[in-house]
């Protein structure tokens, strides 16, 4: 059986406490108390702080992702028009200097 998604956790985590809330009379035998469904509500409150933490995260990594993609590709660009021309004026054995491997 797969995991159920975080959202319907947290809802069923909720409604759990909801429960206790509304027949704690019957549940006091076994222990259950209205700080257990406070707890479990504080809890729901913090997994959504946390995944709400979380997608902002998700959102500033994409960001900084998209941001590294394009300085990685004018880099390369850049890199590729200097080797070119250092080609040009310096003598192939020298080229390793630069960090140039190729052979041609």
């Amino acid at each position: 059986m797969a995991d159920q998604p975080f959202s319907q956790s947290v809802s069923d985590f909720r409604m759990m406490a909801s429960g206790i809330t509304a027949r704690l009379d019957s549940l006091t035998g076994v222990g259950i108390t209205a700080e257990d469904a406070a707890e479990m509500n504080a809890l729901a409150d913090e997994l959504d702080a946390l995944n709400a933490q979380q997608e902002d995260l998700k959102a500033q990594l994409k960001a900084k992702t998209e941001e590294l993609n394009s300085v990685m590709k004018q880099t390369k660009a850049k890199r590729s028009d200097l080797t070119k021309r250092l080609k040009i004026v310096i003598p192939q054995e020298e080229w390793v200097a630069f960090g140039v491997t190729a052979k041609r």
